[in-house]
């Protein structure tokens, strides 16, 4: 059990980590919104954490041993404030204030087909083929008790394989027309929250539980970010959570509402639906099952690299470079979970696991240390953390001035930090395809400044009149 100053520093640290999200909540809408994804994951790893450090010793079934009690907690919210902080410089309401100086708010003039309708229908043709090819294989997973992965990899047709590689980016790219259509035309455009709790409801039937719908609906509300900021530009209350009102209207807050319930109803059923009929926990086992990978399973990689590191002065960083980039088990793979699964339950486990499409959750900021050690590590994770920002700053900005192409582009090359702050990764750095990524962004950022002095866009927003039938019946 933890001594009492090692509770009192476990339980401020984590405490001053959640106040200052709470901070973020109330007074700095556009950090909490564009970067949802990877708040929540931090605020879900510092109390898993804690629950480890202070409850310990836990038990950590994955790994086979008791985790805890220690001072993991302190040291991944240093961490964390580290890469929380170049936000808060970045993202300050002055640079949000100029890029709305700029902002593209003129709307489609009437009876033109626009980029928004135009992405509703192809997403709805889109939608109908993954149901159709849904009912076509006969296998739902919900029903037939199959794991998600099980079904993707042996049941499931193209479309819904390419639906897991890049459906964030879909439910990204109808987010940018969703803040698009309140910038240009002040509405909130159902059709493409109709969308989104259309492909919500496939993921469940599919067997999917909490995490598609939270990173679904996380990139989809990142770029209201922008519509938020023009929503609360003279904004002047200092009250906490002001913006909220400002923003919203009673019957959007209670539609967004009414999305939070039914995602979280439908990732409950999602969660015990897998764990007492598909893995077939009985009794208790489902409720303990549960609390594990509540609070066990997200921290347990990284408590133990911590105890690995700090504790017993263990880090090789030749050694951790040599696998992380050059001689991993699979190398196609993030990398950071095999070296950190290694380390913690050998090769033949970790072999047997990586094969079956498997990982254990975690990896930073724990591969930071592994990899820098324990001083270095520091301006590593303040410089990912400021280029994680800037990104954000520019899909921001993107997608205010009407500039839809390096919105998208700078989401594509964000996602490489995204993976590393979710799952450590570090070595999608070394692909060739990540570097033409980054070419691209700098084309587009090159090109729609250069159009914007002209007074054009590279990706407009209004494509084509639709002919009027009445007017010509009258000619």
């Amino acid at each position: 059990m933890a001594t009492l100053p090692e509770q009192i520093a476990v339980a401020a640290s984590g405490a001053a980590f959640l106040l200052c999200i709470l901070y973020v909540s109330a007074y700095r809408p556009i950090i909490l919104i564009s970067f949802f994804f990877i708040l929540f994951t931090l605020v879900w790893r510092t109390a898993a954490t804690m629950f480890i450090d202070l409850a310990g010793p836990v038990l950590s079934s994955q790994t086979d041993r008791h985790i805890g009690p220690g001072l993991a907690t302190p040291l991944h919210v240093l961490a964390y404030f580290a890469t929380l902080a170049p936000f808060f410089f970045l993202l300050r309401p002055a640079a949000v204030q100029y890029w709305l100086a700029d902002a593209d708010r003129e709307p489609a003039a009437p009876g033109t087909i626009t980029l928004s309708g135009i992405t509703v229908v192809i997403s709805l043709c889109f939608l109908s083929y993954l149901y159709f090819d849904l009912i076509r294989i006969g296998s739902i997973p919900l029903f037939a008790r199959l794991e998600r992965f099980v079904y993707t990899t042996q049941y499931a047709g193209a479309a819904h394989r390419w639906l897991i590689l890049y459906g964030n980016f879909v439910t990204f790219w109808w987010g940018v027309m969703f803040a698009a259509e309140r910038l240009r035309n002040h509405r909130v455009d159902f059709r493409h929250l109709g969308m989104l709790g259309i492909l919500m409801l496939y993921m469940f039937l599919t067997g999917n539980r909490f995490s598609a719908f939270y990173s679904f609906g996380s990139f989809f509300v990142m770029p209201l970010a922008a519509a938020i900021a023009a929503d609360i530009r003279d904004n002047r209350s200092t009250a906490p959570f002001s913006w909220v009102g400002k923003a919203f209207q009673r019957r959007d807050l209670i539609a967004f509402g009414t999305i939070l319930v039914l995602a979280a109803i439908v990732s409950t059923v999602g969660i015990y639906n897998n764990l007492a009929n598909v893995r077939q926990y009985q009794g208790e086992e489902i409720l303990s099952q549960f609390w594990e990978r509540l609070l066990v399973q997200p921290s347990e990689l990284g408590w133990i690299s911590y105890e690995r590191v700090f504790s017993f002065g263990q880090w090789q960083p030749d050694r951790v470079y040599d696998f992380l980039f050059q001689a991993p088990l699979d190398a196609s793979r993030n990398t950071t979970p095999q070296f950190l699964m290694l380390e913690t339950i050998g090769e033949p486990r970790t072999y047997e696991h990586i094969s079956g499409g498997f990982q254990f959750a975690g990896g930073f900021p724990e591969i930071f240390f592994e990899l820098f050690g324990p001083i270095y590590a520091w301006p590593f994770l303040f410089a990912a953390g400021y280029i994680a920002a800037g990104l954000t700053a520019v899909t921001i900005k993107g997608v205010i001035q009407g500039r839809y192409a390096s919105a998208f582009l700078s989401l594509y090359v964000l996602f490489g930090f995204y993976v590393m702050y979710i799952g450590g990764m570090l070595n999608f750095v070394s692909t060739p395809l990540y570097w033409v990524k980054v070419a691209a962004l700098a084309a587009a950022l090159l090109l729609e400044a250069r159009l914007a002095r002209e007074g054009l866009p590279l990706v407009p927003w209004a494509l084509f009149r639709v002919p009027s039938f009445r007017k010509a019946r009258a000619a």
